[in-house]
């Protein structure tokens, strides 16, 4: 089988240049949103902005035909396509197709496809989607359309919810003796912190959880981590997707990497509770950077001093292991 990923990176590379060259803001999203290889957004600065998903493709190009093929359920308003091509004599062409082009593919079962060779592409109908100023001009006619849409990425020290959930279960076992607790799932917790804490309150957002766990601490065994379904929907209608991320690497400074990628386009909750943390919480209040903290309460044992509003972690681990709000 022949390895395609090196032309797919080649083409996400070359595409991205040429995005560059004709001054848009492209970014690597750090999660698949609906076939997005790229992100273009109107204002990185801004934590609310317009964004267009980008899929791009590459294809080695000959006298064989070769196809493209796109999920139907990718195709909307903020989508935009990419063909790279390069052929024998490493002439490269980029392909720009938008929602409306797409939509006039071929229908093969669930997806679109469209089929060429190095005589296609040579013909006036893609001569007109190379991509150019004119092209460009439209792309940002797309962009000043798109819908605002709300992110909300949850970033969970997976080290710290750990202690946090043996520091829980320690304290209301004393409170409540007889009490039997339960095994509490990780999509249970998660909830519970958005319906305590999240003031970015929306109808329609996308709320994303990142859990970083190190390989020489076992969570699994303290919290009920599903691997086979890490997407569920709040009371509010909202989906949330979990991407757990094993590393060997010293937990905070992982987390922090991931708060670099997010932090001036997501509203972000963090999950966490460790000095380490300090000095970036203060440079992202300082830079006017709001964000919600999860973390113990001092009298628990906070190790942390933030400037920011913060919630009790107890609370939704609490409710996770069995509680009732009148027991907490």
């Amino acid at each position: 089988m022949v390895d395609n990923k090196p032309l797919e990176e080649q083409a996400e590379n070359y595409i991205k240049s040429q995005l560059i060259k004709f001054g848009f803001n492209v970014m690597k999203p750090s999660f698949d949103k609906k076939g997005s290889d790229l992100i273009i957004v109107d204002n990185i600065e801004k934590q609310n902005s317009r964004l267009i998903k980008v899929q791009s493709k590459g294809r080695t190009i000959s006298d064989k035909t070769t196809n493209v093929k796109i999920p139907i359920s990718y195709v909307e308003n903020d989508f935009i396509l990419f063909i790279y091509t390069i052929d024998d004599k490493k002439n490269e062409s980029c392909f720009l197709f938008f929602a409306e082009d797409i939509n006039l593919w071929k229908k093969n079962g669930n997806d679109f496809t469209i089929s060429f060779n190095e005589n296609k592409i040579s013909t006036e109908y893609f001569k007109h989607k190379l991509l150019n100023q004119k092209l460009a001009n439209q792309i940002l006619k797309v962009l000043a359309k798109t819908e605002i849409k709300k992110y909300t990425s949850i970033i969970i020290d997976g080290i710290f919810l750990g202690k946090a959930i043996i520091k829980t279960i320690q304290t209301y076992q004393q409170i409540w003796p007889d009490k039997k607790f339960i095994n509490p799932k990780l999509s249970s917790i998660v909830e519970n912190i958005l319906n305590k804490y999240d003031r970015h309150e929306s109808e329609k957002k996308s709320i994303i959880c990142y859990l970083l766990i190190s390989d020489s601490f076992s969570l699994e065994n303290i919290v009920d981590v599903d691997y086979s379904n890490q997407i569920f929907i709040t009371k509010n209608g909202n989906q949330v997707r979990t991407f757990i991320n094993r590393t060997d690497e010293i937990i905070a400074f992982e987390v922090i990497e991931q708060m670099e990628r997010l932090v001036n386009n997501d509203n972000i909750i963090l999950v966490a509770d460790d000095i380490i943390y300090e000095t970036e919480l203060s440079k992202y209040k300082d830079s006017g950077i709001e964000m919600i903290l999860v973390k113990l309460n001092e009298n628990d044992g906070s190790d942390m001093f933030v400037h920011y509003m913060w919630g009790d972690i107890m609370y939704p681990i609490g409710i996770a292991i069995g509680l009732e709000k009148h027991e907490l």
